[in-house]
């Protein structure tokens, strides 16, 4: 690995990968969003100030409630004015608690159903992927994709990560917003970028950020651009998803130092030349007891002959690929090798496409009592508060780390029989 040539390429190559992380066509909803479907599991926020629901929800940190229309055909039902029971338009007229409500085109079952409906999807993506996809979004840029286009495009704007709380005194949902970072739509700013020459200002996720300032520069910016137009207060409540965005800034190469990707040679084997066949370290029947006295073994679960073989050719550098079908033992695997290579003073990013690849991966590392070596970066402890915490945690259990135990000059013995 350290003998292969610089690849020239390899940026090229890099940034095609980049790019293709992110979809920027009209099936993507943060390019487009078709606010007058009907048949959708989305749901639109009806009749409130995109700034006031910012307000309540970022700023103030407030649960919100859904108000459901009055019971009749929704084909006569007038957006802008939705139908409110009579209690719940006391309220508003008069003031009381109007920035706790989200008014909806819904009826009352069908507004619960929807609501059951967006609280399953989005607790099933969570437990499967390890991320949330439930956002509010404010504010639509309303644009063509060219002078003689007729078809109108509604791409959201500022996109607020929110989840649905179970009000069991209601037998209802309501909304607040999750501690996580709100980002730029990225997929738009690409889109927008490479087919107009428009710059999409970025959202800095800040105390001092304000949709009224944020929605004044974009009201600058296509004020040139013929029916390009935008409605700061258009909102809808639905899926988006930004995994993929967040890798593609990742691999931003004004983000890393000069030359680290071009250099970088697992980058290079992986993108560009390949990587050079090498030797295994053990022959395929040959005992591995005489090459590896049990002092050097560091399994913190079971392991046989054929995982062991693994765990040492990671162990020495070996770039490799590991196949099984499942109960062979991957994440056992997996574990040892996390605890080895803590063992030898190195650090490990273990990702997965999966969120219960990490947590089995994870619970098997904590059942042996090495949960401090672990800082989780996904689920509900990807935020910057449960981050910072858990860090403090760990660095403050690293103080009291035990002494480490003797060499296992007994296990030697009775292994072989000395």
């Amino acid at each position: 690995m350290e003998d292969q040539p610089h690849n020239a390429d390899l940026p090229a190559l890099l940034e095609d990968a980049r790019r293709r992380l992110v979809e920027t066509g009209t099936r993507n909803r943060l390019i487009h969003v078709n606010r007058s479907a009907t048949r959708t599991k989305a749901m639109d926020i009806l009749g409130a100030r995109g700034v006031d629901l910012f307000d309540s929800l970022r700023v103030q940190g407030k649960r919100m409630r859904f108000l459901p229309r009055e019971e009749g055909p929704e084909e006569e039902l007038d957006l802008d004015e939705p139908h409110l029971s009579p209690m719940l338009r006391e309220d508003l007229e008069t003031g009381r608690g109007r920035d706790l409500y989200l008014a909806t085109r819904l009826g009352p079952e069908a507004l619960q159903r929807r609501l059951l409906t967006l609280h399953a999807d989005a607790r099933t993506a969570e437990e499967e992927q390890g991320v949330n996809i439930l956002y509010l979004a404010i504010g639509f840029l309303r644009w063509y994709e060219s002078d003689s286009s007729q078809v109108l495009r509604e791409s959201p704007l500022i996109l607020v990560p929110v989840e649905l709380v179970r009000d069991d005194r209601r037998a209802t949902f309501d909304l607040k917003m999750r501690d996580t970072e709100i980002v730029t739509n990225l997929p738009l700013q690409e889109r927008l970028k490479a087919d107009f020459g428009f710059d999409l200002p970025d959202i800095e996720d800040d105390e001092a950020f304000s949709p009224d300032s944020y929605f004044a520069d974009l009201e600058d910016r296509i004020g040139g651009r013929p029916r390009w137009s935008l409605d700061p207060d258009g909102a809808q409540l639905g899926f988006f998803s930004f995994s993929k965005l967040l890798m593609m800034r990742d691999l931003e190469a004004a983000q890393w130092p000069e030359g680290a990707f071009e250099e970088h040679p697992v980058l290079g084997g992986l993108l560009g030349a390949g990587f050079d066949r090498e030797p295994p370290l053990f022959g395929p029947q040959e005992p591995l007891d005489p090459r590896l006295p049990p002092e050097t073994l560091l399994h913190v679960v079971p392991a046989d002959a054929s995982q062991t073989r693994v765990i040492e050719e990671v162990r020495a550098g070996r770039n490799l690929v590991v196949q099984g079908p499942p109960g062979t033992g991957k994440s056992q695997t997996i574990a040892n090798i996390i605890a080895a290579a803590a063992h030898d003073g190195k650090t490990v990013l273990f990702v997965a496409e999966k969120m219960a690849a990490l947590s089995v991966v994870h619970d098997r590392l904590r059942r042996v009592g090495l949960g401090e070596l672990c800082l989780e970066i996904h689920s509900r402890a990807a935020n910057k508060k449960a981050f910072l915490d858990e860090l403090a945690r760990t660095l403050a259990a690293g103080r009291d780390a035990p002494e480490p135990p003797e060499a296992p000059e007994a296990l030697r013995e009775a292994r072989d029989g000395v």
